[in-house]
């Protein structure tokens, strides 16, 4: 940003992809110790949703005062829960403020086995996978 210090005018974000890691796992060989970490894996997509909206920051209406609260970050796996109105100290409800909620686009897809690399008398494995941002709309 540096060299360009109006590029946040241009993108306001801005994301990274590394490509050609030196180890592939199978999908057979994924474990919990795989879980937050960066993995290699090929296979053949077999079913993908449509594109669905999630909340990325939200803010909520305190339903007994009207008082704007957030904005709060989303995060993937996991919902936020309003405790307490700073304005008001009611404990709700709250409603989400759609128009001023945050949104990003994700989409599901579910990622087999290569017919090849499946065991003899084995029945291909499948994992669910997460699609986020420009990677939306990738896979056919």
């Amino acid at each position: 940003l540096e060299e360009f210090p109006a590029y946040d005018a241009i993108v306001s974000e801005i994301h990274v992809r590394i490509t050609d890691l030196p180890i592939e796992d199978s999908l057979r060989d994924l474990r919990h110790v795989h879980l937050n970490a960066l993995v290699r894996v090929t296979g053949v997509v077999t079913r993908r949703t449509g594109v669905f909206p999630q909340l990325k920051y939200v803010k909520y209406d305190c339903g007994r005062c009207g008082h704007l609260l957030g904005p709060f970050f989303q995060p993937p796996t996991g919902r936020i829960s309003v405790g307490q109105c700073p304005q008001c100290q009611g404990s709700g409800p709250f409603t989400v403020n759609s128009e001023q909620t945050v949104y990003r686009n994700y989409q599901k897809v579910t990622l087999q086995e290569t017919p090849g690399t499946v065991p003899p008398g084995r029945l291909p494995r499948y994992k669910d996978v997460v699609l986020l941002w420009d990677l939306i709309d990738a896979v056919r």
